[in-house]
Order: structure tokens, then sequence, then C-alpha cells
């Protein structure tokens, strides 16, 4: 048992089944490349054994109850369990886990979206047509018979799913699923036996438990994910709150559940759930009220990434086991680094939510992560390809690309050397974790391997020129030195209050940029030095939020992308009165699914921050921002003030010396934001495979 995280290192009982630890995985479907004709590739069967072998003690994974067809596909691939012609296929799946002492759990699909015969298309069902918001679907109104055949393939799935070696089966009543339309009384208008109060509306979740427990036995283990707080209202009134939700945990204990693992709210929930903003353990207030009623174990889940925070909510008798999925993603070995005493190692989740917004917010598969560039194709390999040669590589940049490409190569058994310009590692990192703090995980685990693996050269206040690559002659050259800002050509752009992200970065880099002014010039000399010696993200944003410069009060930001955003949500959270200028039809418009909606219904209700969308920016003066806005009624002239003006438009390919180094015959493979501006996901990715092409 570990000493650090006891209470998380200790093995739980469920049912039949014992968790070697208190970590476990949430349901996902992880899309295409890891399913193919409905049946687990190697690639998805890799991506859970990497999980089991990292002594994740309970996985949950997500499995078809339904026959797809090539005339009606549906939606995410997912494994099929619609009947025992699928259970050869299923198996691999449950092998590989238990290979190493972990438990599989199946949760039949049956969210959003559902059929009830193979030669129909999936769409929404429901108790009725009662709509949470403005545009959905209207939910199918299931009659009598929809409920029976929704109910045998439950059981039936169930079935397979034991017949296949999993270890249990996962009843998914929660986040505004099927199940819990049904349960919701803002969504069940029914009248009959499935609708009115609490003992209809529970009614088939009820009968679901407890027809799949007479069909697979005492001895299967019977999960239930459920949302004891939902968040959701409609046209019939709000959705249950925790005082309901109490009287729902003896209905399910009853029916002949193990264990209730709750979700937070509905997908279609208006409050964060799940990004940066909401902090670790901020929902096992939740898990706690269950607790005081249940007898069954009880999971807590959503912005679980903190193992120190996971300590305390067990240790305080908040919740029995951790539930989560981000933490998983973004490091398989998680469980085991926790067991074995050894935070440090860790790699933690950085909350930028690529993975929700690519597989629920587009619908694409898992392939990215901010931290973890071992998602999609890469997993085909358990890991990085060893290099056949010693060969020497120089890696120019010390960004998520550049630090990501040397452990790569490092692992691969290649020479790796960075060479970082600036007098610390991190690359723009540096500046982001200023505004996202979520952003100095990576810097902290980028050190302490970093430290951790000697082997790994890095070369301070040196920037990488073609003649340093000609004398060196290392075998290949990964270049990721980063993007150029993109600037605006407009009167004023030049004056000494204007600054850009780059003005940041230079100064965090110990060179202070030109600015006209004596103050500018002090200033940012100062700041400068001062940094070449000292500099933390922390430190860094308790002087931006305090200090009158360089942000000055009032504020005008020029781009409403990701930066702009941002430095905006710093800037309203400190006080200032921030006007921010977006060329485009919406601020935000390049931010995540997941966090587009909060942060821009977030500027709107902040009384210090305005927002103007289609709006060109025609003049900078000493003392105010001029735009002309585009309007359904015209052109309208606008003109705000402001001490300082931040332009923050994003990064440009930075190709010079890319186009340098091509004629030294050397091989040079760019990453990141010199070739393809993008983010941290899209260069930790990309300094992987860089590494194991060279």
């Amino acid at each position: 048992m570990g000493r650090i995280f006891p209470k998380l290192s200790t093995p739980i009982k469920v049912g039949s089944v014992t968790l070697k630890n208190r970590m476990m995985t949430t349901s996902m479907s992880p899309g295409e490349g890891y399913v193919e004709d409905n049946k687990p590739t190697q690639q998805f069967l890799n991506y859970l054994e990497e999980r089991a072998a990292g002594e994740t003690a309970l996985i949950c994974q997500t499995v078809c109850p339904f026959e797809r067809t090539p005339e009606h596909p549906g939606g995410h691939p997912l494994p099929a369990a619609f009947d025992e012609s699928c259970v050869a296929g299923l198996q691999p799946m449950a092998e590989v886990v238990h290979r190493h002492g972990g438990l599989l759990v199946g949760q039949p699909w049956f969210v959003h979206d559902w059929k009830p015969s193979a030669d129909e298309d999936e769409k929404p069902w429901g108790p009725s047509s009662v709509l949470i918001l403005k545009g959905m679907r209207p939910f199918e109104p299931m009659k009598l018979e929809h409920i029976a055949i929704f109910k045998k393939q439950f059981v039936t799935c169930a079935k397979v799913l034991q017949d296949a070696g999993f270890d249990g089966v996962e009843v998914m009543a929660g986040v505004g699923g099927i199940l819990n339309r049904f349960l919701s009384p803002a969504t069940n208008d029914r009248t009959d036996q499935y609708g009115g109060p609490l003992e209809n509306r529970v009614r088939l979740t009820v009968e679901v438990i407890r027809e799949i427990r007479e069909a697979v036995g005492p001895d299967f283990p019977i999960l239930v994910r459920w949302s004891p707080v939902e968040y959701v209202e409609s046209s019939l009134g709000k959705g249950h709150t925790i005082e309901d939700a109490l009287k729902v945990v003896p209905y399910l204990e009853d029916a002949g559940i193990d264990l209730h693992n709750l979700a937070v709210g509905w997908h279609e929930t208006s409050i964060p759930l799940t990004t940066k903003d909401v902090k670790d353990g901020q929902w096992s207030w939740i898990s706690e009220r269950i607790k005081g009623v249940a007898t069954k174990p009880v999971v807590t889940a959503y912005r679980e990434t903190d193992p120190y925070v996971m300590e305390t909510v067990l240790e305080e008798g908040k919740a029995d086991i951790i539930g989560g999925l981000r933490y998983s993603i973004a490091d398989p070995d998680f469980p085991k680094k926790v067991v074995e005493d050894r935070p440090e190692d860790l790699r933690l989740c950085i909350c930028c939510n690529r993975c929700l917004d690519d597989v629920v917010g587009r619908g694409l598969a898992l392939t990215k992560c901010g931290v973890n560039a071992r998602l999609g194709a890469e997993l085909k390999l358990m890991a990085p390809p060893p290099s056949p040669t010693r060969k020497k590589v120089l890696i120019a940049g010390s960004g998520p690309g550049g630090l990501s490409a040397a452990l790569t190569a490092a692992q691969r058994g290649l020479d790796v050397t960075i060479y970082e310009a600036g007098p610390r590692i991190g690359g723009s990192t540096k500046m982001s974790s200023i505004f996202s703090p979520m952003h100095e995980r990576l810097l902290t685990y980028y050190k302490h391997q970093l430290a951790a693996h000697p082997e790994i050269k890095v070369v301070l206040k040196t920037p990488v020129t073609r003649e340093l690559v000609e004398k060196l002659r290392p075998d290949a050259v990964i270049l990721a030195i980063g993007g150029v800002p993109r600037g605006i050509d407009v009167p004023g752009v030049d004056g000494k209050n204007v600054v850009t992200s780059h003005d940041f970065l230079d100064m965090l880099n110990g060179h202070p940029p030109v600015k006209p002014g004596i103050v500018n010039k002090v200033m940012w000399n100062c700041g400068a030095e001062f940094l070449k010696f000292y500099y933390t993200p922390t430190f860094a944003r308790i002087l931006t939020n305090k200090s009158p410069w360089p942000l000055g009060n009032p504020i005008a930001i020029i781009g409403g992308g990701l930066p702009g955003c941002e430095l905006g949500e710093l800037t309203m959270h400190s006080g200032r009165q921030t006007e921010i200028f977006e060329a485009g039809k919406k601020v935000g418009w390049d931010v995540g699914s997941s966090d587009r909606f909060h942060m821009r219904s977030a500027f709107k209700k902040a009384p210090n921050v305005n927002t103007y969308e289609n709006a060109q920016v025609t003049e900078i003066t000493p003392k105010t921002v001029r735009a002309i806005q585009q309007t359904p009624e015209g052109e309208k002239p606008i003109e705000v003030n402001a001490k300082t003006v931040v332009v923050a438009l994003g990064f440009q390919p930075n190709t010079a010396l890319l186009d340098e180094l091509q004629s030294t015959g050397i091989p040079v493979y760019p990453v990141g934001d010199c070739i393809e501006p993008g983010r941290i996901a899209d260069a930790t990715k990309a300094g992987y495979q860089a590494a194991c092409r060279v």
C-alpha cells in the first residue's frame, strides 16, 4: 500500500469482485481506428492493455447493444455486443485487461441515440418529446413495445458481456441519456406507469437492473452511472436536485446494483462541469451526500485529476472510489505511480479538453491529448520503435513539441541534445501558464523528466542557427522553435501603449523588447533582467493581476481567438475594464467546444467586459482604440478607452530557419507552431511523430 496515497492504494470489494486500488476509468467511445467491422482493433486492445498494465483497478468501456449495418452504421464506432455472435470479438478486450490483474466492465451505449431494430437509423428517444435546449432534435416518445425491446437489448448485451469474460456491466442512467430522460421530471410528462411520481419515473431503470440481475446471476457486478444533480430545466420545470437524488438511491439498491458511479449534470447542462475553471474535487459534495444514504460503494468523478485531492476526498469519506477518464488518457500509468509513491513522475492532465472537444464535441476519434501523444495510430505499437542505430539528434526549441520529441527520441535510444534560445525550458508554455494555470503542470512534468534523464542534454541561451548545425553535423534536426506572432497594420500599432504576446515571451526569455518611451524601456529591461534569474508562472500571474504594468486599466485586446480570450479571462478576473475586438463573427471562434460557451457567457455577464464581433480595428491612439463594426444596420464606428492595447492574434508559421537548414543536407523535421500553428496537443503529437521518424 502506498505511503503517500494510502486510501487511493487500498483495495475495495464491489459485489463479487475486488478492485486492487480505488482508481477506475469511466466509459468512453474512442472512435475511428479503435473499432473495425464492429470489433476492437489492435490499437484499441493496446489502449486497454496500457491502462491495465498501469494498474488501473477497473476499466469501463462502451459497447454497442444494437446491431449496426453498412446501410445504418450509426455514430461513433463501437465494439458490437448485441448477441452471441459478438462474444468472440469482445473476448480479447477482457483478456488484455485480465493479463495485468485488472477488471473490465462494459457499458451498453444507451446514451443519446437508439434504434429498436437493425434496419433503422439511430435517433434520440425518450419518455416524451420535451426539449432541454432550443435547436435539439426532439426525442421520439417510446411506446410500451419500444420499452420492451429496449429492456431486452439491455439484458442481452449484459449476458453477452458476461459470456465474453467481462467482469460486470454498467447501466447508464445519467448525463441526459435515455434512462435519465425517464428519471428526470424535466423531460418526463408521461401519464402511464413510467411517468408522474418518482416511483414511476425510476421504474424503467429499476426494471432494467432487475432483469439484468436475473439474467447474469448474483456474482456479476452491476454498476449504475447516474446524475444525482442534473442542472437542467425545461417547460416542465427543473431536473433533479440533490434532495431528489437521495430518494432515488434506495430504488437502485433494492433493484440489485453493486456500485453508484456518479456523473454531474447532463451533456446539455449550461454550467461548467469539467473545464479548467472547475477545481479538482469540486463535485465530491455530491458523492458525500449520496454516501450518506447509500449502502453500496460510491464513485465520484468529473474533474478528478490531482492525486492529492483524490486522496483527501477518500480520507474525508466523501467517496469510496475515484472515477475519471482524462487522468487516464493523460497518463495510463497514473495508478501505478500513485501506488508506488511516485507523484513526481505523474503526467497530469492539463484540462485542455482536447479529448472532449474532439470526441464529444466534433465526433472525431481520440487521437490527441495535450500531454500524451500515444493515442490513435501511435497505439498500434505498445511503445515507440527502437532505433537500429544511435543517431545524434539536435532539437531546436524546448516547447511542448521539442520536449515531446526529446523524451521520445531518448526512449528510442537516440543521442539527444536540446538547444533553447532562452534561459529556461518551456517555449510558449512559459507564457500560457500565466493565463492557464493548469499548463504549469506540463512545465513541472518536463522539468522532472529532464532531471531524471541526464542522457538528454540541454543547452540554454543558445539559439539554433545554420552555422551551429553545420558545426555539430547531427544526423537529424527536429525544429520546434515556435511561430511568429500575427500582427496588425494600423496607425498607432507601434505606440508605447501597445504590446504583443511575444513581448511577454521575449521578456520571459531575458530579452527586453524594444518599445518607445523611457518608462517602457526601464520597465521592460528591469523585468527581463529579473526574469533571467527567477520566474514561475504563479509569480507572474500574481504580478500581472496586481501590477498596473505592463497591463494597464482599461485594456483593449485585439483578437478574440483563444489567445485573446485567455488573456481576457485574466483581465476580467483582475477587475480591469476589458474591451475585446474580433474581426470575425464570433469571439472564441477557435476555443474548444467544452470551454467556448462558458467563456462567452462569462464575458457577457461580466460588468467589466465588452466584446465587439465583426469589428475591424482601424487606429490605435495613445489613449483609445478605434474600430469599424459591421452590423445588420450597416457600419458602426467604435471608440473605447485603452491604457494598454494587446495584439493577441495568435501565430503564423516561422519557416526562415527551416529554409536555411534544408540546404545543409541534414534531415530536418519541423514540428509545432513553426510549421503549423495549433494547440499544445498538436505540438505534443507532432514532436512524438518526428522523433519516431528519425
